[in-house]
């Protein structure tokens, strides 16, 4: 099942799109059939489903480090300096 972006949690943007990647062959075979010809317009290129997985990519960076420091049980003040900091290191050797 697909799932839908949510604008007020980022990460929802990153569930979808690994779900839409984890479905991009039944999701090609829908866009492309002639039964459902409206839904054509939406099929994804090649260089399209290419970026979605680029963005996945960078998107995982800030989800790993929101679940750092989301724990309940220790503290994580202590962590987000030098998370932020690991984080845009990170997204600079991509």
């Amino acid at each position: 099942q697909l799932l839908r972006d949510v604008e007020i949690r980022w990460s929802s943007t990153l569930y979808m799109i690994e779900r839409a990647l984890t479905l991009e062959m039944p999701l090609d075979a829908c866009t492309s059939s002639q039964e459902f010809e409206d839904l054509n317009r939406y099929k994804l290129t090649e260089p399209e489903w290419d970026a979605l997985a680029v963005v996945r990519e960078i998107l995982l960076i800030p989800d790993a480090f929101q679940q750092k420091l989301s724990a309940e049980k220790t503290p994580t003040l202590c962590n987000a300096i030098p998370g932020f900091s690991a984080m845009i290191k990170m997204w600079e050797s991509l």
